[in-house]
């Protein structure tokens, strides 16, 4: 891979100056960044793939002040990430996980599923700052294909947007969005099934899975990360995540984190045997 050219000087000094709290960002932002200019600055993460970042939003601060955010997720489907392995990342947000994982192995294949419109063109943008392609698939996954309403947070945190709100959380707007049951994409539209998957859906998790139908228990499907709450290993009776993806082969354990990104939700992951 040939190597990256160096960071615009004026985001690597905004970047610097915000990491340490120093009085005076914004001041500085309106000092170096030109009339008109995009606000968001250009660094890279841990692992070498770059990414704008807008210092505001919840992902975004973990990126430009710890490296990444939830590396913990990446790093446990990576023995997945081989040639000829197909990596589905659901709720691909503006591709973190997925751009990353196909610019560190790109012999693999990365099928990014992102609804949200403002999410995908940031995705879009950051696969060719990176100097990698991937297939984007604008469609949100569940059990039941249709039109639905999508509940987005746009101001902080874009992560959470969801299509199963509840009464603690603001939302700034909905749209309607596409949902595709995922067997329905591997066996009428010939998509290609993952060996393995990122899930981050808020609380729409049990749906993707659902909707695989008999492609979650198919043997080269072996790692499976997802977000569920923090006791769900703990529960009597079994959750109906734990259940189902035991039900198809699965030992499930829980990560731990690598960065300060700790909620009332923690990642899984789920491995076959043979993994």
């Amino acid at each position: 891979m040939d190597k990256a050219p160096a960071l615009p000087w004026r985001d690597r000094l905004l970047a610097f100056w915000k990491r340490r709290g120093w009085r005076g960002y914004l001041t500085l932002v309106r000092w170096l960044k030109p009339p008109g200019g995009r606000a968001e600055l250009c660094v890279a993460t841990r692992y070498g793939s770059r990414f704008f970042v807008r210092p505001g939003d919840s992902v975004d601060h973990h990126v430009l002040h710890e490296g990444f955010y939830e590396s913990e997720v990446l790093e446990a489907v990576r023995p997945a990430l081989r040639a000829g392995g197909v990596l589905w990342v659901v709720g691909a947000n503006f591709g973190l996980h997925a751009v990353t994982a196909k610019f560190l192995h790109p012999d693999c294949r990365v099928i990014a599923f992102e609804p949200l419109p403002a999410m995908s063109a940031r995705l879009i943008e950051h696969c060719a700052l990176n100097g990698i392609q991937l297939d984007l698939i604008s469609t949100a996954l569940g059990e039941r294909p249709g039109i639905l309403p999508f509940f987005v947070n746009a101001s902080g945190n874009p992560g959470a947007s969801t299509l199963h709100p509840t009464n603690a959380e603001r939302f700034d707007y909905s749209i309607l969005v596409a949902v595709e049951r995922a067997d329905a994409l591997i066996e009428g539209a010939g998509l290609p099934g993952p060996t393995a998957m990122i899930v981050d859906v808020e609380r729409a998790e049990l749906e993707v899975f659902r909707g695989l139908g008999r492609h979650l228990a198919q043997p080269a499907l072996t790692h499976v990360v997802f977000e569920a709450e923090n006791e769900m290993l703990a529960l009597s009776p079994p959750h109906p995540l734990a259940q189902l993806l035991r039900d198809a082969g699965f030992a499930l354990t829980r990560l731990q984190r690598n960065e300060h990104t700790a909620h009332g939700c923690s990642n899984f992951l789920a491995t076959r045997a043979s993994a």
